[in-house]
């Protein structure tokens, strides 16, 4: 068994090239829609819990937060 041989050593794995902009962004967009869902349940009459809307608000400053440190390193080091 090729998998369990204690001499057999795996192909070193390269870090995966991921677009951050568009990812801070969708998890951005995607904070922003929970609390507007958050806000439309409130003014149907729902009862809800203020720490989900302070946790919808923490979730989209971190992900504006990474929208700009993402762009501030793209903009040192374009080749990224």
């Amino acid at each position: 068994m090729r998998a369990l041989d204690p001499q057999h050593t795996p192909q070193e794995l390269r870090p995966a090239r991921v677009n951050t902009t568009k990812l801070f962004l969708t998890g951005s967009v995607c904070w922003l829609v929970a609390l507007a869902a958050l806000g439309v349940m409130y003014l149907a009459g729902r009862s809800l819990d203020g720490r989900l809307a302070l946790m919808c608000l923490v979730g989209l400053l971190l992900g504006c937060v990474g929208y700009v440190w993402t762009r501030a390193v793209q903009e040192e080091q374009p080749d990224l």
